[in-house]
């Protein structure tokens, strides 16, 4: 196979998506090198291991949620219900288009014992998810309240998610989106 000319950004795409298929264990760097059309040698150029690839591909796949997704909740130029409404939509389009369900979950659940590395980075995926969820309770919860409401929310999207991967039914996660949605709605109603 021709060397492929390529850099870390493409690497890390093209390797999330061999990761989601096949879970960190078992990939291997040949697998990763096919995947990035590089010759396994030409990998370690571009990262010291396996173990180094996997934590750019989470911190890639956290900044892209950061910036692309959970920026939702911060645009104050729409309403609180439609800022959560787009989060839902967003959700939806992300696991039910996507095979496989949560990559972090995944990721988390199979690496736990194993990596601590991995753990603090999909930690930190949660807690920003949590705090943008959290910024667009603050309007009608207290701080505390919505921090603790925002947690429960995201807790709910990740046990739809597996029951929808379980079950092979998206409608879990789309009745729970709807039913966080409405009493949301109901919630500020009152205030």
């Amino acid at each position: 196979m021709p060397v492929q000319k390529t850099d870390r950004k493409e690497i890390l795409k093209r390797s999330l998506h061999v990761f989601k298929e096949k879970g960190y264990h078992k990939t291997t760097m040949a697998d990763l090198a096919t995947a990035s059309g590089l010759l396994k040698g030409s990998m370690y150029h571009y990262f010291s291991g396996k173990e180094e690839l996997m934590a750019e591909v989470l911190k890639m796949l956290k900044n892209h949620y950061v910036d692309k997704v959970f920026s939702i909740a911060y645009d104050r130029s729409f309403p609180a219900i439609l800022r959560l409404q787009k989060l839902a939509a967003r959700s939806e389009e992300i696991f039910i288009k996507e095979n496989g369900g949560c990559f972090m979950v995944n990721t988390g659940l199979e690496t736990v014992n194993t990596n601590k590395s991995f753990t603090t980075i999909i930690r930190d995926f949660f807690n920003e998810w949590i705090k943008c969820i959290a910024y667009i309770y603050k309007e009608i919860y207290t701080p505390s309240e919505a921090e603790s409401q925002a947690r429960y929310a995201v807790a709910e999207i990740e046990g739809s998610v597996m029951l929808m991967q379980i079950y092979n039914d998206p409608n879990y996660l789309l009745r729970t989106n709807k039913k966080l949605i409405a009493d949301f709605r109901k919630s500020s109603e009152k205030q």
